[in-house]
């Protein structure tokens, strides 16, 4: 199977749709929070993926990102991640450079180990230097895929919105 990341697209917009679905099926609907500002308008989301890359009509608090979906066999969205091109005081706390996810039915079976290697490998493209990455604390999945890509833990925060406590982690590019 041939991982790749993507930017969003309309020829992938079914899948798109049956990813978000299905995490929302399953309690997670942090993912769906950009296509739900969108209206659950596809070529708005399009259009407002493109926007947040360039840095403009940005939700409050929010930073330039790119967005990608991660598609295998160039058909099967399987998951989803953002780059955050710079941090702020919030994104130091929770958040950092990196978010990702994947659908959870493509779960233990590496994607997520291999999503965040090709995304790091576009951040060296970008030239950056070293990310920053969060997890809570208790998800210890998201831990493992950080490490095997070579993130340190450097410490660790209470997230002011969950009251949970988040691992910090940063990896040298």
């Amino acid at each position: 199977m041939d991982l790749k990341l993507v930017k969003p697209t309309k020829f992938l917009e079914a899948e798109f749709r049956a990813a978000i679905s299905e995490f929302r099926k399953n309690g997670e609907n942090q993912i769906e929070s950009a296509f739900a500002r969108s209206n659950y308008n596809f070529d708005t989301y399009l259009k407002m993926t493109k926007q947040a890359e360039a840095g403009f009509a940005l939700p409050e608090g929010f930073v330039p990102f790119t967005t990608y979906w991660s598609v295998v066999d160039d058909k099967h969205v399987i998951g989803f991640c953002n780059f955050r091109h710079y941090l702020t005081n919030p994104l130091m706390i929770e958040g950092g450079h990196i978010g990702y996810s994947i659908r959870p039915s493509e779960r233990r079976k590496g994607y997520g180990t291999q999503q965040l290697a090709l995304l790091l490998e576009a951040c060296r493209w970008m030239a950056y230097e070293k990310v920053m990455l969060t997890c809570d604390y208790d998800n210890i999945a998201s831990a493992k895929i950080i490490e095997a890509n070579g993130g340190v833990c450097s410490g660790e925060a209470i997230s002011p919105r969950s009251l949970k406590k988040v691992l910090h982690y940063w990896i040298n590019l």
